[in-house]
């Protein structure tokens, strides 16, 4: 029993080590290209983009994203820093609103809610030409922290729906949701929980016992 607990804690170790390998090339040339861009109109902001893009690597890469679950505190800080550089690049086409309630003390593995906002951005709001509104929300109900990422972006039929968990991990699409949602089955008892309508948006959820 020993052996097979720690074999499952090795495991599920190299699926967040996996995960954090997982950083878009395109995401971090791109956002070497906004700071070069930046250098030459807004030097305060290319600064201060550079800082943020500082903590996001370090969030990332930290040896506690290698742990089964770490504090949603310390998850909230790595999407805070992705999303700053996210509506740093696409400015007005990407808004963002939060809405945490205080004291939401939980654990949660390691990102399992930065992925959930790429793929709302990626596949959801970004597929408008306008763009769109993406929405943190964190609240206690019942002994739970109730955490959801939500979109106003293109939407998904329910064919889509009813596939999503079923592609393969070689699946660009949806390669961080299928990762989140075993790990999360894995370590909270429960998976993600996804709605969706076509021209009105995704939403995206799970929940984790409050401390």
């Amino acid at each position: 029993m020993l052996a097979l607990k720690q074999s499952i804690e090795d495991r599920l170790r190299l699926e967040a080590a996996w995960l954090q390998a997982q950083i878009e090339p395109h995401f971090l040339f791109n956002t070497l290209n906004t700071i070069a861009s930046l250098s030459t109109v807004d030097t305060d902001r290319m600064l201060d983009l550079i800082a943020e893009f500082g903590r996001y690597l370090r969030a990332s890469f930290n040896e506690k994203k290698l742990s089964p679950v770490i504090p949603l505190s310390e998850e909230l800080d790595l999407l805070r820093s992705y999303l700053y550089i996210e509506q740093e690049r696409f400015g007005e086409r990407l808004q963002v609103k939060w809405a945490i309630d205080e004291h939401v003390d939980c654990l949660v593995p390691p990102l399992s809610i930065q992925p959930l906002a790429e793929n709302a951005i990626l596949h959801g709001i970004l597929k408008q030409e306008a763009g769109g509104t993406l929405e943190v929300h964190a609240h206690k109900k019942d002994g739970k922290a109730h955490i959801a990422i939500k979109d106003d972006g293109v939407g998904m039929d329910q064919d889509t729906l009813n596939t999503l968990f079923t592609q393969t991990k070689t699946t660009k699409k949806s390669i961080g949701l299928v990762n989140t949602n075993l790990r999360l089955q894995k370590q909270l008892g429960n998976g993600l929980s996804v709605s969706s309508e076509i021209g009105k948006g995704t939403t995206v959820s799970f929940t984790a016992p409050l401390q």
